[in-house]
């Protein structure tokens, strides 16, 4: 593990008085003229989270407090501002490059000056206030959402049906927003875009151990398919045509993330569980998600919206309420999603916006992209199904180590994930009269 004595130093001694001197952390109401603020005390500790996380979160405790009185008033009380800051991993420079930080909090610093404000929907996602870029590390500062009530949901895998109906319903809702933008204010909308950069798939990948699991996690899924209750159900030749299809899963994942008109529009790019945050206002059921908040938009992207839809779908859902709820997690993200771009339009209905935006257009959508976030589940559910320690500074497995290990972990329970998801790719091609894309 990275010793974080250092950042939190940093971070506790230098980047909050930098912030307060030049005026990025302040009271609420502002100072009076001839008033001084000044930083009373800061506390900086290591965020604890039950998932993955590919940067290290600090949460930090900043006290101001003002100097002297204006015009003989005495000096009101101090304020104390809740902040989260993360900040890259200690790896060398290969390796920083490989996960191509330095493009990840570019991303994210256009969304949260640029789209999220024309958006004009600041109060969804959390305070934007700083971020820093260097040759080795990079940081980036905003609010911390968890006292105004949001929290992360329990559990890292297969949300149930309450966490899953908000998730969709504020993706339609994101999306419905960006599709707004574009149709309403296409030059605004054209300028945000030209800035994204590819922060996944822009390059070759270089990681070979890396590629060699992301290779063999779907052969395990195809495998544990044809052990499956489903083995009966789909047919031996789109088995092997799957299988040629993510020979290269790179190479296929690639192609999905390139923009394809009409329908393409502003992405997460990382709809997880891991990067949504949940309130809980329900009095007589405390426990039952009551709204949802994205964030982290990090890996943000002009492409097909199925890529953040079938991400979540694959990745943060399981097939127990798949299974008998798939088209109605559909529908209620469609609906949002035209409900929230025809309210910005300004048309009557739904049923007014050009055809591109039909639920027969959007699903064949989800057919041709839903092994987009397969792909990622494949290699992605086992490190949540069954947390292994990440090195950013060496390979803690061989390369032939990480294949025998990606062929089992996470067990049982995983392959019945796996297998369910080829299964759900199988009817949505069928249904369309695709081959596996």
């Amino acid at each position: 593990m990275n010793d974080t004595t250092h950042k939190e130093a940093y971070v506790r001694d230098v980047l909050i008085p930098g912030m307060v001197a030049r005026g990025q952390l302040a009271f609420t109401e502002p100072v009076p003229a001839g008033v001084k603020t000044l930083l009373k005390s800061v506390e900086v500790k290591p965020l604890v989270t039950n998932g993955f996380m590919l940067t290290i979160p600090f949460v930090v405790t900043v006290v101001l407090e003002r100097e002297g009185s204006a015009q003989g008033k005495e000096a009101p009380e101090p304020e104390t501002l809740h902040l989260i800051v993360k900040i890259t991993p200690d790896c060398n420079k290969e390796m920083y490059e490989s996960c191509q930080f330095e493009t990840l909090f570019e991303n994210e610093m256009v969304a949260y000056t640029e789209i999220i404000p024309a958006l004009g929907k600041a109060e969804l996602y959390p305070r934007y206030y700083h971020c820093e870029r260097k040759p080795a590390e990079a940081l980036m500062v905003m609010s911390d959402f968890s006292f105004s009530g949001w929290k992360m949901a329990p559990m890292v895998v297969n949300l149930p049906m309450d966490y899953i109906m908000l998730a969709v319903t504020e993706l339609g809702r994101f999306h419905g927003e960006c599709y707004g933008l574009k149709v309403a204010h296409r030059p605004q909308f054209d300028s945000m875009i030209a800035k994204f950069k590819e922060s996944r798939y822009a390059a070759d990948i270089t990681d070979h151990t890396w590629k060699a699991v992301m290779t063999v996690a779907p052969m395990r899924a195809i495998k544990a398919l044809k052990e499956s209750r489903f083995k009966g159900l789909v047919p031996a030749d789109y088995l092997e045509k799957l299988a040629r299809l993510f020979q290269d899963p790179w190479e296929h994942a690639k192609g999905k993330v390139k923009p394809r008109e009409p329908l393409a529009v502003i992405c997460h790019g990382d709809y997880l569980r891991n990067n949504m945050a949940f309130r809980y206002t329900d009095t007589k059921n405390p426990a039952r998600p009551t709204q949802v908040m994205m964030f982290d938009f990090q890996t943000l992207r002009y492409a097909s919206p199925m890529i953040d839809y079938a991400a979540f779908l694959a990745n943060s859902t399981g097939y127990a309420e798949r299974e008998h709820h798939f088209d109605t997690i559909f529908r209620t993200y469609h609906c949002a999603l035209v409900q929230t771009v025809a309210t910005v339009v300004g048309v009557p209905e739904p049923a007014d916006l050009p055809p591109y935006f039909s639920y027969e257009s959007f699903h064949r959508e989800l057919a041709e992209y839903y092994s987009y976030g397969f792909n990622i589940a494949s290699a992605f559910l086992m490190i949540l199904h069954e947390p292994m320690e990440i090195s950013f500074t060496e390979n803690i497995f061989t390369e032939e180590e990480s294949v025998a290990d990606a062929w089992k972990r996470g067990g049982e329970p995983l392959d019945r994930e796996l297998a369910a998801m080829v299964y759900e790719m199988y009817r949505l091609h069928s249904q369309y009269g695709l081959d596996p894309v």
